[in-house]
Formats: structure tokens, C-alpha cells, sequence
């Protein structure tokens, strides 16, 4: 195994690094595609990135890990365009520099929340992108979920702290009653939720258009108490759709989006290289 860092695009604004095969090894059944986890180098999450690479080169897998436009070691382009455009764009150029590279025109991509965006979309206009991880990607409520976050909600809250929410809602009706102007509020604390999530309706087209298409997915989410809590949440949210059971689908419910604990890390390895192996490569030769 090789590793060499190269700048490309078409204003020269990417930082990229190749994980090689030894000369002599056989052509790679696909290429693997790693990035950005939100603003995240391309190293990934506590090295995810870096670790995943050396692992699929053991595997036969070349790789290219790069940072998006902006973000890491890449600077912004000048185009006008929508960032997550620019994104797409991005990945696409870094995939003609990998084909050319490995001679391979099959992709896989590993999407790191707002990778896991980017990924999708790629899917969406390039037919190369063979398969793609979804890592905490969209999710939407529904009755058991909103459950769970309101039980969760008040655990953590806690009977004082419920007394205190009641007592601040009062005190603001009674305030809006006599015309008081109301405090600003509070700034919310960061979040691994994506900031712009669409229309489930248009996301469920646009997953089932893959899957149709052949495209192999894994939908993967970490334990979030308001966002993706208990793993019967995918196939509710999205009842009615054939993709919903045809895709792969992981809930690592002891694992933070972050992957911070070496458990959450290893667990989070453990499934890509099974996905790759049980659904990828076989997926391939179909």
C-alpha cells in the first residue's frame, strides 16, 4: 500500500490524497471515495477516513480521500454556484482523475453527514457511483419517534426542570397578553442535524430512483434522541416506498455521530467492511 497527496480540479482548488495497491495487484474491483464529515478534513472523524482507506486497500480497494471545495486543505472555487453544487461537482471531477488513475469507472463513496448529501446527489447524475453509506442522513419524525423525544426530553429535564419550562411559558403568554416585547432567544447549541432537509416526498423519489437504477445503499444512523431514536424509524418514515426494504439499513444505537468512543469506531469499521463485502462486491458482478 501506497499513499501520495496531489492537487487537481479545474482550479487546481483540491487537496487529495490516493491509498494505492502494490504493483502488481489486480484491477481493483471498484474505487472508494471518502470526504468531509461536515467541516471535518478529509481525514474524518477521529481518523475514520485514513483507517477506512488502509482497510479497503487490504481488501484490493484503491481509495481517494479528499477535502470538498473550502473545506480542509482545498480552497473555494470561483464559481458562483450553490455550494452543495459545487460539492457535486467537486466529486465528480475527483472521480475522472480516479479513473484515469486506477482505470476503474466503478465508484463507491462513503458519506459522512453532509458527505452523505453529496454522495447521494453524485448517485443522482453520475451512473459511476455504483454505491453509496449514508451516515445520519435525512431523517423525519414519526409518532414513535416523537414519542421517544418527548419521553427523552423529559427525563433530561427532570421534574424541576419541567416546572421551570412551565413557568417560562406562562410568564411569556402573560407577557404577549399585556403587549411586552419578547426576549430574544437563545441560541441553540450545534447540532448533527443537516441544516436543510427536503420534502420527504422528493427525497423518497430520488432514493428510490437509485435503487432502481441498481445503486447499492446503506442507510446508517447513530444513536440522535431527536432526530433518529429507535430503529424501527427508517421502514415508518418511509412505509410504502419498495426501497425501504431493499436498501441496507444500520442503527448503531451506542455509537455518537462523531464516532468519539473507540467502540463507536470500531463498530462504525466493523459495518462498512461487512456492507462492502456482503453487498457491494457481490452488487458489482450482478
Amino acid at each position: 500500500m501506497q499513499e501520495r497527496t496531489l492537487i487537481l480540479g479545474d482550479e487546481r482548488h483540491l487537496v487529495a490524497t490516493l491509498t494505492e495497491l502494490p504493483a502488481g495487484s489486480p484491477p481493483p474491483p471498484c474505487v472508494v471515495i471518502l470526504t468531509n464529515s461536515g467541516v471535518i478534513p478529509r481525514t474524518g472523524p477521529h481518523r475514520m477516513n485514513v483507517h477506512l482507506a488502509r482497510q479497503f486497500a487490504d481488501m484490493g480497494i484503491p481509495s481517494i480521500r479528499f477535502d470538498l471545495s473550502g473545506l480542509g486543505d482545498s480552497l473555494r472555487h470561483s464559481s458562483p454556484r450553490p455550494v452543495m453544487d459545487q460539492w457535486v461537482a467537486d466529486t465528480r471531477a475527483v472521480m475522472d482523475l480516479a479513473e484515469r488513475h486506477f482505470h476503474c469507472p466503478r465508484f463507491a463513496m462513503i458519506g459522512f453527514c453532509s458527505g452523505a448529501e453529496v454522495a447521494h446527489l453524485v448517485a443522482l447524475e453520475d451512473p459511476r457511483m455504483r454505491a453509496a453509506l449514508l451516515w445520519d442522513l435525512y431523517a423525519y419524525p414519526t409518532l414513535l419517534s416523537r414519542l421517544h423525544t418527548i419521553a427523552y426530553r423529559m427525563q433530561r429535564a427532570g421534574a424541576l426542570g419541567l416546572l421551570r419550562k412551565s413557568i417560562g411559558r406562562t410568564e411569556a403568554m402573560i407577557g404577549r397578553l399585556l403587549g411586552r416585547q419578547a426576549s430574544a432567544p437563545r441560541p441553540k447549541p450545534p447540532s448533527a442535524v443537516p441544516s436543510s432537509v427536503p420534502p420527504k416526498e422528493q427525497f423518497a423519489k430520488r432514493i428510490q430512483t437509485l435503487v432502481d437504477q441498481g445503486v447499492e445503499l446503506l442507510f446508517a444512523y447513530a444513536f440522535q434522541p431527536e432526530w433518529f431514536n429507535h430503529p424501527g424509524q427508517f421502514r415508518q418514515m418511509f412505509r410504502g416506498w419498495p426501497f425501504a426494504r431493499q436498501v441496507a439499513f444500520r442503527h448503531l444505537d451506542r455509537c455518537d455521530h462523531l464516532l468519539t468512543q473507540r467502540t463507536s469506531q470500531t463498530a462504525f469499521s466493523h459495518m462498512v467492511m461487512d456492507w462492502m463485502q456482503h453487498r457491494v462486491l457481490p452488487s458489482l458482478l450482478r
